[in-house]
């Protein structure tokens, strides 16, 4: 850059120095024949002449040194060409100018040489740009003047999409350019003055505010409806704005949100999808916080319905004791988990901690002692754990675990942990190996521990092998945590402590506080809590299904049977041979006041 500057202002030196020499000089033969000349005979200078030249050629020379460092900053990839514009412009003008033997004549070309580019230049740069960072407009240049002429101390006027929330968006994507991402953001905000674009940054405040993980938008022909999930359940909130958003505002949110992830604005019936993130609040050392989001959009009988989760990163749980499982239990697991061979399965339903519950499982096994791998997709990456040969496949090539588990085992570890077994292959083939003293762990998708075998089954899995292999499921669900600020302790009704398991002479349990009804007339003295923002629950808590296959349920699971008569007769060798399920975590957590019988209806129903 420093180089091409330099060319440019030698040969714009050298073009001012034509010009300079044809003002204070006879100079041309041509020039003292014509009748007008604008120069005296002999070597005469005139000042005023020469005054006039030297402004324009540093005017030209500040003019090109800011186009050329400006298109630089801006990462402008046409800057070689503004620069030679620039030159050759000049130097054209110049040349024009020394020919014309009229010195007034003769000015305009060299002065309209040095502005022309300097306008198509900013005519280029401004086309792009936010009002705010135009150039050479009336607003920049009074700005300009009262700030570095004046002196004057100025406060700029803020933009339409800087007022309301202290929120700032912007766009994001894999492998985009930032061209197009800086196009999003662009769009976005300018549409209809950035009405929509300020009320979506509001409501993504007002649900952060309120410690929501979701917002749900239902965008209907009457009215748009909010809902915020907090702590897995989703609530109508009513009080989100002040005013009812207007139809009008409402198509603006919806356009608004579509152009900052790239979706269709006018498609209000597919579903779309994309990314953004959020800018919000400050830290106590003045470091604005981010937050990445998923937008997901599809519609409905009467309009469309928006989907935005927040991707916040998650406390890291290493420990059977941080994810809550009770001592009782912990030597259950360990011994499992820690066992010689056979295949454990770990499992969940969607959002209820299988990654967690995972990498928990893993950091409890004795890794120093025998060789650990671990297979998964790169496409849905997991926590690295120490001590464990990392093996990787991509789905997105087409590939599956069945790619790299034969020259998995053919290393001969101990323990494999197989991620996310999505094909039956792949679960045969981890069945068979059980048979050389090998342990597998792997994950399914399940509402509780029968419930993944019977899936398993159901995907095609070898009944047989897997009845062979299975030693154990640990399945997991996430109940809401009482808010210990507000909630109520109650006498327990008989019933409950028999459906719970509990003594009989227990004499409290726990509940959400309820708000009293108030008599017409009658004044309330209802305070709400500041703390779990009077929802009643505040985080969750895990809660262990842990089932043990014994030699029943193998001969259960290796039948010939229809799936239906399966899983009742599961469930049935279970409760015989004295396994409760998540009751036994649940009963736990209601007695010492952690969560609610009501909760724990909730999850298990």
């Amino acid at each position: 850059m420093k180089r091409s500057l330099k060319t440019l202002k030698f040969v714009g030196l050298c073009a001012f120095a034509g010009l300079f020499a044809a003002a204070c000089s006879d100079g041309a033969v041509w020039a003292q024949a014509a009748a007008g000349s604008w120069r005296n005979d002999g070597m005469t200078i005139c000042p005023i002449k020469l005054a006039i030249l030297v402004v324009v050629y540093f005017g030209w020379l500040a003019s090109t040194s800011w186009i050329n460092n400006d298109a630089e900053r801006l990462g402008d990839p046409d800057r070689s060409f503004w620069n030679g514009m620039n030159l050759i412009s000049f130097v054209v003008g110049a040349l024009v100018a020394l020919f014309v033997p009229i010195f007034w004549a003769g000015l305009p070309v060299a002065i309209l040489a040095w502005i022309i580019p300097n306008m198509i230049y900013v005519k280029a740069r401004n086309k792009d740009m936010l009002d705010a960072d135009k150039v050479m407009t009336a607003g920049h240049l009074a700005f300009w003047f009262r700030t570095k002429v004046l002196k004057q101390k100025v406060k700029p006027k803020a933009l339409p999409y800087e007022g309301g929330s202290t929120i700032q968006l912007a766009a994001i994507g894999k492998d985009l350019e930032e061209q197009v991402l800086v196009g999003r953001l662009f769009r976005s905000r300018q549409l209809n003055n950035a009405v929509g674009y300020n009320l979506f940054r509001e409501l993504l405040y007002h649900a952060l505010h309120n410690r929501a993980t979701d917002v749900a938008i239902e965008f209907g022909a009457e009215e748009t409806k909010f809902q915020y999930q907090l702590d897995g359940v989703f609530h109508p909130i009513a009080d989100a704005f002040k005013n009812p958003w207007t139809r009008e505002e409402a198509d603006c949110v919806a356009e608004a949100a579509k152009l900052l992830i790239g979706a269709n604005p006018k498609d209000r019936r597919s579903r779309q999808s994309g990314m953004f993130r959020m800018l919000y609040d400050k830290n106590k050392k003045g470091k604005p916080l981010t937050c990445d989001a998923s937008l997901e959009t599809a519609g409905t009988p009467t309009g469309e319905i928006f989907r935005v989760a927040f991707k916040f990163q998650a406390a890291r749980l290493r420990t059977l004791d941080e994810i809550g499982v009770s001592p009782e239990r912990q030597g259950k697991m360990r011994e499992l988990i820690n066992s010689e061979n056979g295949l454990v399965v770990l499992a969940a339903a969607p959002h209820q901690g299988l990654k967690t519950l995972t990498t928990v499982a893993f950091n409890t096994a004795d890794r120093f002692t025998r060789d650990f791998a671990t297979v998964e997709d790169v496409q849905n990456p997991y926590e690295t754990i120490e001590n464990i040969t990392l093996n990787t496949y991509d789905s997105a090539q087409g590939q599956t675990p069945m790619d790299v588990l034969g020259d998995v085992f053919f290393k001969e570890p101990k323990v494999v942990l197989v991620r996310d077994m999505v094909t039956t292959e792949a679960w045969k083939l981890c069945c068979d190996e059980v048979k050389n003293d090998r342990l597998i762990i792997s994950t399914q998708r399940a509402k509780d521990a029968v419930g993944a075998l019977i899936a398993l089954l159901q995907s095609g899995v070898d009944k047989k092998a897997l009845a062979d292999a299975t030693t154990a499921v640990i399945a997991q669900k996430l109940v809401r945590r009482l808010c210990e600020e507000c909630r109520e302790e109650i006498k327990p009704n008989p019933q409950i402590l028999k459906n719970l398991g509990l003594d009989p002479k227990t004499e409290k349990l726990w509940r959400k506080r309820v708000r009293p009804q108030v008599e017409p007339g009658q004044r309330d003295y209802y305070v709400p809590c500041e703390v779990c923002r009077d929802v009643g629950f505040q985080g969750r808590v895990a809660i262990f299904d842990l089932l043990e296959i014994n030699d029943e349920m193998r001969q259960i699971i290796a039948a010939d049977a229809d799936l239906a008569a399966k899983d009742k007769a599961l469930r049935a060798a279970a409760i015989k041979s004295g396994q409760r399920g998540f009751l036994v975590d649940g009963a736990r957590l209601a007695s010492e006041g952690v969560t609610s019988f009501e909760e724990l209806v909730r999850v298990l129903k």
